[in-house]
């Protein structure tokens, strides 16, 4: 093996993520992340969840979908959504109306019974807390809405960029520093995001802003707008039961 090689760049990721060689969306994440490069977590688990493209403002639909293993589809989910008035063109800016519909799904004989076993509540609050890391060590996965920057990340803008990921799992660092994976509709990618960032983002959306690429686009609001009790500001669900594969690294 010639000396420039074995100095690639990629196999010396390789030889940094050894412990999470045998998932590529999680060696991806870790090392785009930059997390965990001179030593194994101290903890990391996640869901096995594949990831889904989003067509038009659909992000919570299509994040819901993920979870649900793409039965019922987005395109099913926006026609529930339709119906009970929760969203015009497939738009979710209620964690309230997100949360019914999960529950309208697991209640409907029609549909696909991947949500029939499900447990889903509604977290109110900072989402860096006690209650959310132990669901998540527990194997939960949660949906969370926050504001998204230019590379998906969390940010702080208010709510004018408000998106919806979903959360499948997390990682430790051996300092302690808590991480989450996610997966939402702009990417297939998974992303590694700091948990304290994510709540600073989903705690600070507070005002709708029309989205750029829907200029005449008439959105649904809930009462109370965004930061009100039907809103996003410091809500999420976090949802147990899945029967997707819980995968341990390393």
């Amino acid at each position: 093996m010639s000396n420039e090689f074995a100095s690639h760049p990629l196999l010396d990721a390789a030889r940094k993520y050894e412990w999470a060689a045998c998932d590529v969306d999680i060696f991806r994440a870790c090392f785009f992340a930059r997390i965990c490069e001179s030593q194994p977590p101290k903890q990391c688990q996640f869901r096995d969840i594949k990831g889904i493209k989003q067509s038009g403002p659909t992000c919570g639909l299509v994040a819901l979908s993920m979870l649900l293993n793409g039965d019922p589809t987005a395109e099913e989910l926006l026609k529930s959504a339709h119906e009970l008035g929760f969203s015009n063109n497939g738009e979710m800016f209620s964690a309230h109306y997100l949360h019914q519909l999960l529950r309208d799904t697991k209640a409907n004989p029609q549909n696909n019974n991947n949500a029939e076993a499900l447990e889903c509540c509604l977290h109110e609050g900072r989402l860096n807390c006690a209650n959310i890391r132990d669901a998540l060590s527990e194997g939960a996965c949660l949906l969370v809405p926050y504001d998204a920057d230019f590379n998906h990340e969390p940010c702080l803008l208010r709510g004018h960029k408000a998106h919806w990921a979903l959360i499948i799992g997390f990682l430790i660092t051996k300092d302690d520093k808590f991480y989450v994976f996610a997966r939402h509709g702009k990417t297939n990618s998974v992303g590694l995001w700091s948990l304290e960032e994510l709540s600073k983002s989903n705690a600070n959306l507070r005002e709708f802003e029309q989205p750029r690429a829907h200029p005449d686009c008439t959105f649904l609001i809930p009462p109370g707008g965004i930061a009100g009790n039907l809103g996003l500001n410091e809500r999420a669900i976090i949802v147990k039961g899945l029967s997707q594969k819980l995968i341990k690294l390393p």
